[in-house]
């Protein structure tokens, strides 16, 4: 048995995301505007993150394609 690296190091990368996302507001005083702001944007905001460092990995390490049976 081998894993999908690609498959488990984008889920890690998506997870750090939404963890730094937390910590990051976690104990800032954010105006109530800024803060529908970032609600309304946040998927597309942490989407962006998480295909820009990806994108980045992907330029550095080459994944084999996952063997159909």
């Amino acid at each position: 048995m081998k894993a999908n690296e690609y498959l488990v190091l984008s889920q890690c990368v998506e997870s750090g995301v939404n963890r730094g996302w937390r910590k990051a507001f976690k104990h800032l005083d954010v105006p109530e505007q800024v803060r529908e702001w970032l609600d309304e944007h946040e998927n597309n905001i942490k989407d962006n993150i998480d295909s820009a460092v990806l994108g980045d990995i992907c330029e550095y390490f080459k994944f084999e394609e996952p063997k159909k049976q």
